[in-house]
Formats: C-alpha cells, sequence, structure tokens
C-alpha cells in the first residue's frame, strides 16, 4: 500500500474518532509509519477542523489512558439511550421485522466498539423472539411516516383508499393535521369535508393516496392540537369530552398514567380511592370495561348510565 497523505490520515481518524473511539497517537503512529511531531500535526487539524466548522464538538484528551476523543457535548448516543430506544421499538410491535432489524442496526452502528459488544447480547434473544403484527408483514410504515409528516408539513390534500375494521374499502378526500402513535398503531388525523370533522385513520390501513385536485383551504380545516388531545383520547377512540370521577380498587398509579389530565379526590378506605379523569367518553369507557369490577363510576349520570347499559349487554352474550 502506498504511503498514505495527510489528507487521507485525517479522514481515517475522524472516521475513527466520529464513530466513539478513543485513540493513541502512538496507534496513529504505527498504523501510518509516521513520527510523533506528524501524528500530532494530524490531531492538531482534526481539531482545528471541528473549531471552524463543528464548534458543538471537541477532540479531547485523555491524560490518564493517553488517548484522543471526540466530545459531543451530550449530542451523541450513549449505550443507556440506545438501549432504550431499542426496548421501546421491540415492545411497541409497532414494525415489521423487516423494517425493525435494519433500524436496531442503524442505532447500535452509532455506538463505540465496546458499547456495541455490550448492548448486543442484552437486546439479542429479545429480537430474535420478535413476532410483528400479522398486518405488518408486507408493510413500509418508515416510509410511509415520513411521507404523510410532509404531507402534513406542507398542508397538503390528498385521496386516499383506504380498508375500514370492518373490511371495507372506501376512498376519502382529506387533509392529513398530524401524525401520531398509540397502542401498536400509528395514526393519522386528518380533516374530512365530507363530516365537517377531524378523522382518525390507521396509518397501515391507507392502501394507496394520491394528490387531490380538490384543495381544502386552511379556514375550513379543523385545527388540532396533538400535545393536547394525546392527554385525552383512550384507544385512539375520541367521542365526546367528558369529566369521570369513579371508585378504583385497582393500582392507583397505573390509572392515573393512563389518564394524563387526573387527580385522586379522596381516599375512601384502605383498597378504595376516588378518582377524576378528563378524557374522551368512547375510548375510556372501553378502558374503564377492561378494568373488571376494580371500577364503579360515579359520576356523570349519563355516562354510569351507559357503562350499566354496556355491562348489561355484556352479560347478555353469556345466557344460555
Amino acid at each position: 500500500m502506498e504511503k498514505a497523505n495527510a489528507a487521507t490520515r485525517q479522514l481515517y481518524l475522524y472516521r475513527l474518532l466520529a464513530s466513539g473511539e478513543r485513540l493513541a497517537k502512538k496507534d496513529h503512529q504505527d498504523k501510518f509509519k509516521i513520527d510523533a511531531r506528524t501524528a500530532q500535526r494530524d490531531f492538531a487539524s482534526i481539531r482545528n477542523f471541528l473549531s471552524d466548522y463543528f464548534n458543538k464538538y471537541n477532540l479531547e484528551y485523555d491524560a490518564k489512558e493517553h488517548n484522543y476523543y471526540l466530545n459531543g457535548n451530550g449530542l451523541g448516543l450513549s449505550k443507556a439511550q440506545c438501549l432504550v430506544l431499542i426496548k421501546v421499538l421491540l415492545a411497541s410491535r409497532s414494525l415489521a421485522k423487516k423494517e425493525l432489524e435494519p433500524l436496531v442496526a442503524s442505532l447500535v452502528a452509532l455506538l463505540t466498539p465496546q458499547d456495541q459488544k455490550d448492548i448486543k447480547p442484552i437486546i439479542r434473544s429479545e429480537l430474535a423472539s420478535y413476532v410483528e403484527q400479522k398486518h405488518l408483514k408486507d408493510k413500509q410504515l418508515l416510509a410511509a411516516i415520513y411521507t404523510f409528516s410532509k404531507l402534513i408539513l406542507q398542508k397538503e390534500t390528498i385521496t386516499i383508499e383506504y380498508l375500514t375494521q370492518r373490511h371495507k374499502y372506501i376512498t376519502r378526500t382529506i387533509a392529513p393535521v398530524a401524525l401520531t402513535f398509540s397502542d401498536y398503531y400509528f395514526y393519522i388525523v386528518s380533516y374530512n369535508p365530507q363530516f365537517k370533522k377531524n378523522i382518525i385513520y390507521r396509518l397501515d390501513r391507507i392502501l394507496n393516496w394520491k394528490y387531490s385536485d380538490q384543495k381544502i383551504p386552511d379556514n375550513q380545516r379543523i385545527p388540532f392540537d396533538l400535545g393536547d388531545e394525546k392527554k385525552k383520547i383512550q384507544l385512539m377512540y375520541p367521542g365526546k369530552p367528558i369529566t369521570v370521577q369513579f371508585k378504583y380498587t385497582g393500582i392507583v398509579e397505573a390509572a392515573l398514567d393512563k389518564f394524563p389530565i387526573s387527580k385522586t379526590i379522596k381516599k375512601i378506605d384502605e383498597q378504595t380511592f376516588l378518582l377524576e379523569v378528563t378524557t374522551y367518553d368512547t375510548g375510556a369507557l372501553m378502558w374503564f370495561l377492561s378494568q373488571k369490577d376494580m371500577v364503579t363510576i360515579v359520576s356523570p349520570p349519563e355516562f354510569r348510565d351507559e357503562m350499566k347499559a354496556t355491562i348489561q349487554r355484556m352479560l347478555a352474550n353469556y345466557q344460555d
């Protein structure tokens, strides 16, 4: 191999430092058969380059270990942060395995070689046993998420072909206004002029889309504050806004976490608490029903009656 020039040496040096490795000047000398002064100039060139073009990064020297490393001032990804992201991705089951595996590999590749060795055994078993949702097998959600995010930012009007939860094919002209994730699925919140309201569509059920000739003006669209609405929507069923008080004998912390706009009114006895939540009725009813006999709705009366009527209909399903 020909003797490397300064540009080649410094590019090689920068590539290793950017990947998180710590480099000793002696190793750099041995790699390229250069003297100490030349090696020092290479490191100085990297430091000057960072100072001029990437001043959020610094080339630091560890006097104890006698090596150089790149300090991103907290901008890099630590192995703990990487592990959390991967764990959330695995637990969400939101992506097909063919999309998940390259994404996990890309996250791990951002770590130093040593950190990669630490992380891989921790995630190996969970990644190998990952069970994708059946309907995601042929879906490319990563590209769709990016595409619809751009459509939202550009305030486009589109026509979609959509498969409903009842397996009915429909066509709708909509204006996407928000993209969110909840309970395994990504959703597109869109203004639908036909119904004159925002409607939630599951992203993986959008079979095709195209730009629409029928532009929906901004002043016709209904604003949607995703941050505020996410505090109230349960299971992505909006319904009507409602404030509910209920007695609860389950794990209070879990109930309060489920409803971000919530509080404890009082402790009734050692096992029972009176809680209050502000939410939307449809999704909330579904969650309350999932809590077995740990929930007793106190108010409002009409919601309490709806809960009772639903339970009676459920009981009727088991009458022989």
